[in-house]
């Protein structure tokens, strides 16, 4: 079977998305499938790399930010044509709902392709990443629901990567065939571990209790709410916090932890390498999340898995991972007392934290990687197999 992704952003740029396409796409490739991933170019000029298992066309692409992480593709459709010309795939798979997305999926359609489209994103992005739509944000709220839903009425199948994602989506008229499967997390890869202590040096890690945060930086994760909650913890215990990552935010973030007095208490580590980047759960107690715009969160899988409870809000498909209570704490969105009072329980009662974090351990089993990648595979297989309309040539797509 031959697969092609869309994605909107890619390495150099890292986010949840395009860590579990490319996870999903190297898992598919290892089963002996070709896959192949289209994603916006480094530089202003079409490229074909090689992956590791997968092809990768690279589309041109301007900076939004001056930097090569965050990258607008244009003029796109002569890439996207040439990639669907020369891959020729049995399925099309594609995410959030504009820029090359969109254009990979009008494309395949009108080509005759098959198109799952995977749920990648909530209103609520542009509210917080896009200045002038704040003012006006409840009132678009529906309009940008049936939009996005409108998006996913033109895929061939639908997958939400959880019940909540799927929900919001028929809630708001998605009459597509649909069914859930999660991101799935590598339970081999994000396990309890020993702490790393040579890690801990080398970033500078106390030994004392600790709380991690990592993903992107970006206004929709509400950052300021832990760093407001910081404040409230360390006056109940003396508790280091990591934030890993990096975004829009990262800098409005230090200033605000050094102009709280809390640098001396708060590490932020970026991005670390992937080969030691599940070591950095060993130096946590506790995983605390503030985004209340969640379809499911990875680094929320990756954290119960690595054996860390969970304190994370109450809002989005958060409650899906974490049951209050059970294998850690849900507080209300965008308020830091309650934050600080959900992470000060746990982090004082050592026995419970241990039942908790063996507990978000059994819920991230749940969620399997190996399970992920059957139920895609044999998605991909049965939607490939109702394609009815031979794709037309590139002269008549383009024509």
């Amino acid at each position: 079977m031959r697969i092609l992704y869309a994605l909107n952003t890619f390495r150099p740029h890292i986010d949840g998305v395009c860590v579990s396409i490319e996870r999903q796409a190297i898992g598919l490739a290892s089963r002996g499938h070709a896959v192949a991933i289209v994603a916006p170019s480094p530089t202003f000029r079409d490229d074909v790399e090689d992956g590791p298992g997968y092809r990768l066309y690279r589309l041109r692409a301007v900076s939004i930010d001056g930097s090569r992480r965050r990258r607008l593709p244009l003029l796109s459709g002569h890439g996207v044509t040439s990639a669907l010309r020369e891959f020729q795939p049995d399925a099309v798979v594609v995410g959030v709902p504009f820029l090359l997305s969109r254009t990979v999926g009008q494309m395949a359609r009108s080509q005759g392709y098959p198109v799952i489209g995977i749920t990648s994103m909530m209103p609520e992005w542009f509210y917080y990443n896009v200045t002038p739509f704040r003012p006006v944000a409840r009132l678009l709220n529906r309009s940008l629901w049936r939009w996005i839903t409108n998006y996913y009425n033109q895929c061939d199948h639908v997958v939400g990567v959880t019940a909540t994602a799927l929900k919001f989506l028929t809630d708001h008229g998605l009459n597509r065939p649909a069914s859930v499967i999660s991101n799935g997390v590598p339970l081999d890869v994000f396990a309890p571990r020993p702490r790393d202590r040579e890690l801990a040096t080398r970033l500078g890690i106390p030994p004392k209790p600790t709380v991690l945060y990592v993903g992107r930086l970006d206004a929709e994760k509400c950052m300021h709410v832990l760093v407001q909650a910081v404040r409230r913890v360390r006056e109940r215990v003396d508790a280091h916090f990591i934030i890993g990552g990096e975004g829009t935010e990262r800098l409005a973030l230090e200033r605000e932890v050094a102009s709280l007095g809390l640098a001396p208490f708060v590490s932020f580590v970026g991005f670390l390498p992937e080969d030691e980047y599940p070591s950095i759960f060993s130096l946590a107690d506790v995983f605390a999340i503030s985004s209340p715009v969640e379809l499911q969160s990875i680094v929320t899988l990756e954290a119960a898995a690595s054996g860390l409870p969970i304190v994370a809000a109450r809002a989005g498909a958060l409650p899906e991972l974490v049951h209050d209570g059970e294998n850690g704490r849900l507080f209300t969105a965008a308020d830091p007392r309650a934050m600080a009072d959900a992470i000060v329980d746990v982090l004082l009662d050592s026995a419970r934290r241990h039942a908790l974090g063996d507990a978000a351990r059994l819920v991230a089993a749940q969620h399997d990687f190996g399970v992920t990648l059957d139920r895609y595979e044999r998605l991909y297989e049965r939607v490939a197999c109702q394609r009815v309309v031979a794709p037309r040539t590139a002269a008549q797509a383009i024509g």
